[in-house]
């Protein structure tokens, strides 16, 4: 299975840090990043306030797409330009933020209500980028997935580079969908039709892929041309390798706990060292990777500083715990 260009790690809101990339980056567990959504209302944000949204990623050393969500199509425009301007390598168009608040204001996945602007941002962000990466991301409806059928003909007349979905309508938000996988199958199908024999719009899935199995079993029962995880990439940094591994045949690593502790450690660390505050993005990491009923958790979660973190994590690494 040829995916290894096409497996991304998904953007975090508050996760995405700079202590969290610089930490992946070095150990080799990412190639790209793509950043959380930059919300653009009232008017184009100023040049240090980007330069500050792309720090955390641009950083690390890899390629970063900037993630962009709003409602005026010419300010996203010229927010893209700028963003490209600062290093980021493409855009990503959030079309699939669940947010209520988000919601409320009619943007994220709110757009699945109007085909047409999601087709016209995306015809216009191609034109102010030449030569730029240009994606999308997508919710499978905003609350049934019967609006894809309307959604992704027009984003596939748009030509992004590529389209990632999250199977899931917004209004599921996260919970358990039995069966949710066949909506991406479903969706490749009609993208394919869309673009034609010979063309290419590669859909990207996401949801749920936590293993290399999930992204094999995804691909095999779908036909995905890449996938993205997010929640997945917490509980195992090395999940993305993982999936390239199995994609060529490679035998997985023996389960070990310990390299990832000891990359936790390295986050709380190198964020303890630049800011004091709490330990926020930490214990998410952690409640991910171990799980709330695993006595390290419950006892990292007792930390009320990153500089507790830190030094809890470092006695844990110390330990030796599988």
């Amino acid at each position: 299975m040829a995916l290894p260009n096409r497996i991304l790690p998904g953007p975090m809101e508050g996760i995405t840090t700079g202590a969290f990339c610089a930490v992946l980056s070095q150990a080799g567990c990412v190639r790209c990043w793509v950043t959380p959504f930059l919300r653009v209302t009232t008017g184009l944000p100023r040049p240090a306030r980007l330069r500050a949204f792309l720090a955390p990623c641009l950083d690390s050393g890899r390629p970063v797409v900037a993630q962009v969500m709003g409602l005026d199509i010419d300010l996203l425009c010229a927010t893209a330009v700028r963003l490209t301007e600062l290093g980021a390598a493409g855009i990503d168009l959030n079309c699939a933020c669940p947010s209520r608040t988000v919601l409320a204001n009619g943007a994220g996945a709110a757009r699945l209500r109007d085909p047409v602007w999601i087709g016209a941002a995306l015809r216009a962000l191609r034109q102010a980028l030449p030569g730029r990466g240009l994606s999308v991301k997508l919710r499978s409806g905003l609350t049934d997935a019967a609006e894809m059928a309307d959604v992704l003909p027009a984003v596939a007349a748009a030509r992004p580079d590529f389209v990632t979905l999250h199977y899931r309508t917004a209004a599921e938000n996260y919970d358990p969908v039995p069966g949710g996988w066949e909506r991406l199958a479903r969706a490749r199908a009609l993208l394919q039709r869309q673009v034609g024999d010979g063309a290419e719009l590669p859909l990207i899935g996401c949801g749920d892929v936590l293993t290399p199995a999930d992204a094999l079993r995804l691909h095999r029962e779908t036909g995905v041309e890449g996938v993205a995880a997010a929640r997945g990439l917490m509980r195992d940094p090395w999940l993305l390798c993982g999936i390239e591994d199995a994609c060529a045949g490679r035998p997985a690593l023996p389960a070990d706990r310990r390299p990832a502790l000891a990359l936790l450690h390295e986050m709380a660390a190198r964020a303890a060292a630049v800011r004091a505050g709490r330990p926020g993005f930490v214990l998410e990491v952690a409640r991910n990777m171990l799980g709330e009923d695993d006595p390290r958790f419950r006892e990292l979660a007792c930390c009320r500083t990153l500089r507790q973190a830190a030094e809890h994590l470092a006695a844990v690494a110390h330990q030796g715990v599988p």
